[in-house]
């Protein structure tokens, strides 16, 4: 198989994975049109008058009976479709249903009855086909007859007047003939013919079907009508599920974030992981920041993972959130962490430590105070994880950001295998992100997305500022995730979580120093 048949196969799966996707979020507005559908047409079925249809068939015959007695050609077109088609018109004539009318004695006019009743002629015979509608089966079968037999009628009379026409018109050549001629007596002979046609005239017409009361009324059954239903309304959901999807752009799956930003995903973190606003009420929820600290050790395979580097393409996908926690979970192990706030615009870090904001990274930077004497242990049961907050506010956090002492603090702060996590800004909004992007002293970086928050837009613009520079990210963290238990993260925790005292998570034999000078406890 060439690389453009594996190319054409793995669009031909992206699709319609893509596809199932959309029909596995989107099924139960399906069902729901569906069963709106079903039921409307089932109680339209159900209250809609019953009608009963009765039909009569009569044979006619494009040649007359003055056309035979006088040996000419058929009065007729020659043409089988536009004879049918006049027979129809005069089967279905105002002329006819002024007859029927007279012959049952009723007061409905000819246009109702004409409206009752339908005409239609055999595709492969010389046959109509009268069928009347109405609420009454007897009066269906009665009416159907009766437009039947006034069609043969007024063929008969129109058949009578076309052979007094023609004896006015033989009496007239019979006159200029004299008397003896063999053209006079041709003439009388054919004259006399006619006159014999005259009692036997029926138009060339027959009943060959007499319409009979219906026992049953006609329309769709209503098992039909249920699998109309089921039609109309998946044809009605997918129009909607389509217009749904064309004009929301919000992505909806780790896959597509993955088609999108071409990354892999490293974790998928449950809406259920945000349930507190404090790191220490979330500590029973660290299983997927566990996970995505098992996949960044396998990265760390192949290349250097000290310092890290956590952005998102906008604000409100949680990546405070997950720098946190992460920060959190490499602690545990007794690995020494520091857990650096770099989003100097909107810092969090108070509220997630319950810390007051005072002194931070702000202060280190224009060098008022050193690094070492503004961290923060957080926890006071986790001595292996440090927190160097924003600090104050600056009026220009992008200048500050990209200064020579951003890179000199991340190396004093990484010594002794320490492993830095950097809460940046987001991608979009600002640029500074997009500074710290391009500084040395990062190794990494993990973008985080959330699931019906992004457009495709904000991703494909925030994939583009990630190409541009020098730190290459590893990986995604998708959030927001509503089916937790799809992802096995349920599936341990069904006894309760177990308390554990402090340092029982890390590893065995590990020690939580460092030469950074520390808080006092």
């Amino acid at each position: 198989m060439s690389a453009a048949e594996r190319f054409e196969r793995a669009r031909e799966n992206e699709s319609f994975s893509s596809t199932l996707n959309v029909l596995r979020r989107r099924w139960p507005l399906i069902v729901g049109i569906v069963l709106v559908c079903v039921l409307i047409l089932v109680v339209q079925h159900e209250h809609a008058g019953k009608s009963y249809a009765a039909t009569a068939s009569v044979a006619f015959q494009s040649t007359t009976l003055p056309d035979a007695a006088l040996q000419v050609s058929a009065s007729g077109s020659g043409e089988p479709l536009r004879d049918a088609a006049t027979e129809n018109l005069i089967a279905h004539s105002s002329e006819v249903a002024e007859g029927v009318r007279r012959q049952l004695h009723i007061s409905t006019s000819a246009e109702e009855l004409l409206d009752e009743v339908s005409v239609e002629s055999a595709p492969d015979a010389d046959v109509l086909h009268f069928t009347a509608t109405t609420s009454d089966p007897r009066y269906s079968a009665r009416l159907a007859n009766a437009f039947a037999s006034q069609y043969i009628t007024f063929k008969a009379a129109a058949q009578v007047a076309t052979i007094e026409a023609a004896q006015r018109q033989l009496q007239q050549e019979i006159d200029a003939q004299p008397v003896g001629s063999s053209d006079r007596v041709a003439l009388e002979q054919s004259q006399e013919r006619l006159g014999g046609l005259r009692a036997v005239a029926g138009g060339g017409a027959n009943i060959i079907g007499l319409a009979t009361a219906p026992t049953s009324p006609s329309g769709t059954k209503l098992s039909t009508t249920a699998i109309i239903g089921v039609l109309v309304g998946l044809a009605i959901a997918f129009s909607v599920i389509f217009l749904l999807e064309s004009l929301d752009r919000r992505i909806k799956t780790i896959e597509e974030f993955e088609q999108e930003y071409r990354l892999p995903a490293l974790a998928g973190v449950p809406q259920s992981a945000f349930s507190s606003p404090m790191a220490k009420d979330r500590a029973a929820g660290l299983e997927p920041f566990r996970i995505l600290r098992s996949a960044l050790d396998f990265t760390a395979v192949t290349r250097q993972i000290d310092t890290l580097l956590v952005t998102s393409a906008v604000s409100g996908e949680g990546k405070t959130t997950v720098a946190v926690d992460l920060a959190h979970a490499i602690a545990l192990t007794g690995r020494n962490t520091v857990l650096v706030e770099f989003d100097l615009r909107r810092p969090t870090f108070g509220t997630h430590f319950h810390l007051r904001m005072t002194d931070g990274l702000t202060s280190a930077i224009v060098g008022r105070k050193e690094v070492g004497e503004l961290l923060v242990q957080p926890l006071a049961d986790l001595p292996s994880l440090l927190v160097l907050p924003a600090g104050r506010m600056p009026p220009n956090p992008s200048e500050l950001l990209g200064s020579p002492s951003i890179g000199e603090i991340l190396t004093e702060l990484a010594v002794d295998g320490t492993f830095l996590v950097l809460d940046a800004p987001p991608l979009n909004p600002v640029s500074d992100a997009q500074v710290l992007l391009n500084n040395p002293a990062i190794n990494a970086a993990i973008v985080v997305a959330r699931v019906n928050r992004t457009t495709r837009e904000e991703v494909r613009r925030a994939h583009a500022i990630l190409s541009r520079h020098m730190v290459e990210p590893v990986g995604l963290v998708v959030t927001g995730l509503r089916d937790a238990a799809r992802y096995g993260y349920e599936a341990y925790e069904a006894n309760g979580p177990v308390t554990l005292q402090a340092g029982e998570d890390l590893l065995p034999g590990s020690h939580a120093s460092s030469t950074l000078r520390r808080p006092a406890r």
